[in-house]
């Protein structure tokens, strides 16, 4: 992947029966299994579904300043997330 920055907009639990082959395919993964060899650690009791989107370089230019906690600075963050174009990450080879 490029530079830039990961944003994540959820994480939620679900269940290993939710992961269905539409959702491998939405996620970039031909099946469920292809899904799996990838994201599987463990036993895999735990399973969260963890939606994010992609932003290019400068698109969340911030820099950390002694105000960078201040509302104003954190509404300003917010404003250029949400307006900055998702784009999907590239599929990786193999997956």
């Amino acid at each position: 992947m490029d530079e830039g920055h990961i944003v994540v907009e959820s994480i939620r639990p679900i269940r290993l029966a939710d992961v269905t082959d539409d959702l491998a395919r939405e996620s970039g993964f031909s099946s469920v299994t292809n899904l799996l060899a990838t994201a599987r650690h463990g036993p895999g009791d735990n399973v969260y579904l963890v939606r994010f989107h992609y932003l290019p370089p400068g698109a969340c230019d911030v820099r950390p300043t002694d105000s960078a906690s201040s509302p104003d600075s954190r509404t300003e963050l917010l404003r250029r997330i949400r307006a900055a174009p998702a784009r999907r990450p590239r599929k990786v080879k193999g997956a």
